[in-house]
Order: structure tokens, then C-alpha cells, then sequence
């Protein structure tokens, strides 16, 4: 469980919008501490007080758990970059690797929920691993989002086939992809590419 949450998180957590949470603090009707930033965040335990004092419905466990999400690529600026920007999110417990058998170790370990896949990598086949994830025990519970720098529609078409549930071009919106894991991980229906048109081959 993670124990704060940003206003946008709490104002997804209660189908509101972010102005709706804003009023709630300038009004000090929610409890929130406030970081050396000037950022808001809220405790889980105040959240789950306020919920109760207004009648919203109780969130599950697994919305107030942090979504575990493994970068795999083997640009590390890249990489570092996507990685440190989902952890400045408190929504999101992430990992990384940059090869195929750290990959294969941190899936054994770290169970991700979404999986942040570059399509082309030395020395691993990203169709084979989409493919391999769905057959593996409860792998459709696994959601996957492919990136690639060399897109084409043939590229993503082949991708959703093996299993993926999302396509990205590269270079990737950060609010897109954080979205786009969000959406997949509480709502698993799927959408189409993202990202720059691919090329036309």
C-alpha cells in the first residue's frame, strides 16, 4: 500500500475533477501535508476517513496499491528518463532492465502489472516476449505497452497479435504513457497506437 497520494490520483480515486480537490483543501475539508515543493499529498488513512464522511464508495485494495511497471530498453537515457519520471509519481513501483535475462530475472521476481517494452532490442524478440508473457499463468492479467523508435503500422499490427495492449512511438508523451498505464491497469480495455504516425513502408 502506498501511504500518499497526489491530488490527481485522489481526484481519480473519487470521479471528480482536480479544481473539485483543490476546493476541498482551500476549504480544509481533507487533511493534506504539503512537500519542501509546495506539492499537496494525502495520507491513505485520511483518504479513507474523508471517503467515508461523504459517502463515496471505498476504493479496492488494488487502487490505493502502487502499479508495478517494468522498463525494459536497452537506450539507457531513454530508459532512465521514463523510469525517472514514473517515480516521482507515488502511483507507480517501477523497475528496470536493459538486457533480456535481467528482464527475465525482474519478471520472476518483481510479477509486474504493466510491462514498458522497447519492440527492438539486441538479442531479444519483443513479439516472442508479448507472446510468452500471455501464455504464461494469469498472463493476461499482464498488460503490455511496446515502444519503438522505427514504428510502422505492419510493426504494431504484428505486436497487438502477439499479445501487446498498447503501442507507443517513440519519442513518448509522459503523460501519455502515464495515462495509458493507469488506464490499462484499472480498466483493461484496449486503444489504438499512440505516438507519431507510424511510416508508410
Amino acid at each position: 500500500m502506498r501511504d500518499l497520494l497526489t491530488p490527481r490520483e485522489l481526484a481519480e480515486l473519487c470521479g471528480v475533477s482536480p479544481d473539485t480537490v483543490r476546493s476541498w483543501c482551500f476549504r480544509k475539508q481533507i487533511k493534506f501535508a504539503t512537500t519542501p515543493g509546495g506539492h499537496k499529498r494525502f495520507r491513505r488513512q485520511d483518504v479513507i476517513e474523508f471517503l467515508k464522511e461523504r459517502g463515496f464508495p471505498l476504493p479496492t485494495t488494488d487502487k490505493l496499491s502502487p502499479i508495478k511497471v517494468l522498463v525494459v530498453d536497452d537506450e539507457e537515457s531513454f530508459r532512465r528518463s521514463l523510469v525517472g519520471a514514473l517515480q516521482k509519481e507515488t502511483a507507480f513501483n517501477v523497475k528496470e532492465a536493459g538486457d533480456g535475462y535481467e528482464a527475465g530475472r525482474l519478471i520472476g521476481e518483481f510479477e509486474p502489472d504493466v510491462l514498458v517494452l522497447d519492440l527492438v532490442m539486441p538479442g531479444i524478440d519483443g513479439f516472442r516476449v508479448c507472446r510468452d508473457f500471455k501464455n504464461r499463468d494469469n498472463g493476461e492479467q499482464v498488460k503490455i505497452i511496446v515502444v519503438t523508435g522505427y514504428p510502422d503500422e505492419m510493426m504494431f499490427q504484428r505486436a497487438r497479435e502477439s499479445g501487446a495492449n498498447e503501442c507507443l512511438a517513440k519519442p513518448v508523451d509522459m503523460n501519455t504513457l502515464m495515462d495509458m498505464i493507469r488506464n490499462l491497469h484499472h480498466n483493461p480495455a484496449p486503444r489504438k497506437s499512440r505516438g507519431r504516425k507510424p511510416r508508410k513502408s
